[in-house]
């Protein structure tokens, strides 16, 4: 046999998924490891394995539990990877858990669980191979951590090509399809904002009186002639009397020579803005760095082709 360490990096050509598994000790303490050794072994019945070597200190709580959970990690958990991969004394410290119907740790996020009994134990040389029988199993649409070459890396489907059959949009017969650019456009920024639409709402105000805020809250006081150029073009036009109804809700002070942003207007866009925040979290845990600086990217380009006599908003 060659230099260990080369046959090492030519293993590493080999791109795998990233997963924790986790057990109980015989003294009830959570016990978790970073594996990339996980694969699956049959549908019927439903088997999975991966390996552990046999110097590490959690072998005897993987061999004596009788079971495990493998957490195949999504692409946003390079984080909690590298946490269960370092020794340490409390590798969950930190970590949000809670246990299954057989006692073993579950981790709150993850692109895939597999719930196992253990049912095989093999010497594989400096390891031992853990086989498991899926009892239970779950999955989300997130994209998957993968590790190649020593690093971590984003898994990227490869996307269809498209049927030239089948155009985005048929002029002739006015049709278009859910590939029609401009729909996805539309649609996408009708679904992420209806939450925040929803919560402004519920509290009594209005997108124009959302848009003011917003606007004050970036860019500090300012005429009520320059608020009304500024938001012109955003398709929610501000009426003769918002001003009015934003001083009377505590929202706004001062005269229209000098608008600002009141503490409670503050106060109540903040609320809003976290409402968002929170939002987006969620859903770029669906993404990849890849994909986010692509959409990014297009986006960008977009507001530049399309709106270059749109001025700023703030």
């Amino acid at each position: 046999m060659s230099d260990p360490r080369e046959f090492r990096n030519a293993l590493g050509q080999f791109a795998t998924g990233v997963t924790v598994v986790t057990t109980m000790d015989n003294e009830g303490i959570p016990v978790g490891v970073t594996a990339s050794s996980f694969n699956s072994v049959s549908l019927d019945p439903p088997l999975v394995l991966w390996s552990l070597a046999k110097t590490a200190h959690s072998m005897p709580a993987y061999q004596t539990s009788g079971g495990f959970n493998v957490h195949v990690l999504a692409s946003h958990q390079s984080d909690l990877s590298n946490q269960f991969a370092r020794p340490s004394e409390d590798k969950f410290k930190g970590v949000s858990w809670a246990p299954c119907e057989n006692g073993f740790p579950v981790l709150p996020e993850f692109a895939a669980l597999f719930r196992c009994k253990t049912h095989y134990q093999y010497e594989g040389g400096d390891h031992i191979i853990f086989v498991g029988e899926v009892v239970d199993y779950q999955h989300h649409d997130f994209p998957v951590l993968v590790f190649q070459g020593g690093k971590y890396a984003d898994a990227k489907i490869k996307a269809a090509p498209a049927d030239p059959a089948r155009p985005a949009i048929d002029i002739e017969s006015g049709q278009f399809t859910h590939d029609f650019l401009l729909y996805l456009i539309s649609r996408a920024h009708f679904q992420t904002s209806y939450p925040t639409r929803k919560a402004c709402a519920k509290i009594g105000m209005s997108e124009p009186e959302y848009f003011c805020l917003s606007l004050l809250s970036m860019s500090g006081p300012l005429p009520a002639d320059e608020i009304v150029s500024r938001l012109e073009h955003t398709g929610h036009h501000p009426d003769a009397e918002i001003f009015a109804r934003l001083q009377r809700k505590g929202w706004i002070k001062g005269t229209d020579d000098e608008i600002s942003i009141s503490d409670k207007g503050r106060e109540t866009f903040i609320g809003l803005l976290a409402h968002s925040k929170a939002l987006e979290e969620q859903l770029l845990k669906h993404f990849t760095d890849d994909e986010l600086l692509g959409a990014q990217t297009f986006l960008q380009k977009l507001i530049q082709i399309t709106g270059s006599d749109i001025p700023e908003l703030w």
